[in-house]
């Protein structure tokens, strides 16, 4: 999943209701979420969404609200130090991805789930924790 993607799916639980839109236009940043839910409709991922994802995470950051869409901050690691440790789950085969994630594991460790709406196996995806 490419990263305008990955900070869309960290943003999109937070859309629901009308908290985080009344903040936004309290910020100065209301039309920049209009845009980004136009982009997610259409499928755009290009340099403006990434623009307006930033503005949205300044805006919320100069009020206290940190990893709006870009996830918990965190410091590199040190050399000869040990990797982040990553989960690997199944997710959308789409290329414009929805955030469904499947867990390899269990039932699911041998073979893809499918997909319903595309009717093709969902692909293996890496986390990093």
């Amino acid at each position: 999943m490419d990263a305008i993607a990955e900070r869309l799916a960290r943003l999109c639980p937070q859309t629901d209701g009308d908290a985080l839109r009344e903040r936004a236009v309290r910020y100065g940043v209301g039309d920049e979420l209009d845009r980004l839910r136009a982009a997610v409709l259409s499928g755009e991922r290009g340099p403006s969404v990434a623009a307006d994802l930033d503005a949205l995470d300044d805006a919320f950051a100069r009020h206290g609200i940190d990893a709006l869409s870009t996830g918990v901050r965190d410091y590199g690691s040190l050399r000869g130090a040990t990797p982040h440790p990553g989960v690997t789950l199944w997710g959308c085969p789409s290329p414009v991805p929805c955030p469904r994630l499947v867990p390899q594991e269990g039932a699911h460790a041998d073979a893809a789930p499918r997909c319903g709406l595309a009717g093709t196996p969902l692909v293996s995806r890496t986390f990093r924790l």
